[in-house]
């Protein structure tokens, strides 16, 4: 009798292990048919936005490694230029 149930189980696990190769072949299909997306180009058009009013500070090009001495003396050019450029 102990054999039976036994029996019974093991053909119950073979079918579930069936059941899962077949769902998991056709998930497998699935994922071939699907295409990856590709972004070859992507466009801005800068000549459409409109700027009313433009405040702020822009930095372009400091890094985090630059010292405080570096950023002094960066600060200390533009102003230089700045004085320059305004006699």
């Amino acid at each position: 009798m102990m054999y039976q149930q036994f029996y019974e189980m093991l053909k119950q696990l073979e079918q579930r292990i069936r059941t899962l190769e077949e769902e998991n072949l056709a998930l497998k299909k699935k994922l071939d048919e699907v295409r990856p997306i590709v972004i070859e180009n992507i466009n801005y058009k800068i000549q459409e936005i409109n700027v009313d009013e433009l405040k702020g500070t822009l930095n372009i090009g400091w890094s985090g490694e630059a010292t405080v001495d570096d950023v002094s003396k960066m600060i200390g050019e533009v102003n230089e230029n700045t004085e320059e450029e305004s006699d």
